[in-house]
């Protein structure tokens, strides 16, 4: 079962409605770590497995429960489904959740899940680089843009989890990041332990995107703005394997 479904199953006494005014998580934070659990609460949790949901989802199910128990009129303000996303993100920014690991998890095993289940003729070109390249043509496509659009604002928090999870999605979905977003990834992602990315994908940006290019990327990974470099990234047929072959020969001033 859907994480969602069993958080809508355990708020459907509640009736929720559109938010009149905009809600505010900073003044309306997660509670804190240490305050969050009363031994009631880790006996509920060991229910909500025996039902049969997974830890992961039992413990994001249960932290958005304390949410909604300390700010009841969240649940009145927003659509279930709204609500719930919305939450995630706050937790992920703000690591006052102890599910923030397990929101990313339950996304990128689904992500797996897709792979392995997934016809073996089945094909994701340009479907997605990054940003999303082209509309989604079948429901196994529907099922990815929707798993990606979670991840991808997931990483857009700056989440140590997330950021990672989004690099290896490209393993089993078989797509390739444009170059500029990719090294924004595996920036972020190496200078968390003082490391420095691959010098060949530096070099990638800087020949088939340009040095300018790469001081925006710079810029935005000091702003923490992976999404500012998704919105200016080119569309993803700019870097099919003839467009990266081109490029790089117009950048070394070699005739195309």
């Amino acid at each position: 079962m859907r994480l969602g479904a069993i958080v809508l199953l355990f708020l459907a006494i509640l009736q929720p409605a559109h938010a009149a005014d905009r809600w505010s998580f900073e003044t309306h934070p997660h509670p804190s770590y240490p305050d969050e659990y009363a031994q009631e609460d880790l006996a509920m949790i060991a229910d909500i497995n025996a039902l049969g949901f997974d830890g992961c989802a039992a413990q994001v199910a249960f932290d958005y429960l304390i949410y909604n128990r300390t700010y009841p009129d969240y649940a009145l303000k927003h659509d279930g489904e709204d609500g719930l996303e919305a939450w995630k993100l706050h937790v992920l920014r703000t690591e006052r959740s102890a599910s923030a690991f397990c929101i990313v998890q339950t996304v990128s095993e689904a992500l797996r899940e897709v792979y392995i289940l997934r016809p073996s003729e089945s094909r994701l070109d340009g479907l997605f680089c990054g940003r999303f390249g082209r509309p989604a043509e079948t429901i196994l496509e529907d099922r990815v843009v929707e798993l990606l659009h979670k991840l991808v604002s997931f990483a857009e928090t700056g989440h140590y989890f997330a950021i990672p999870e989004l690099l290896r999605s490209r393993n089993w979905l078989d797509f390739r990041f444009n170059p500029d977003i990719r090294y924004y990834l595996e920036a972020r992602q190496e200078r968390r332990y003082g490391n420095e990315p691959a010098p060949i994908l530096r070099q990638a940006v800087i020949e088939l995107q340009g040095r300018d290019r790469l001081a925006f990327v710079e810029d935005a990974i000091a702003r923490n703005d992976l999404a500012g470099v998704i919105a200016t990234s080119p569309d993803c047929s700019a870097f099919t394997p003839e467009a990266r072959a081109k490029a790089r020969e117009a950048a070394r001033g070699d005739p195309i």
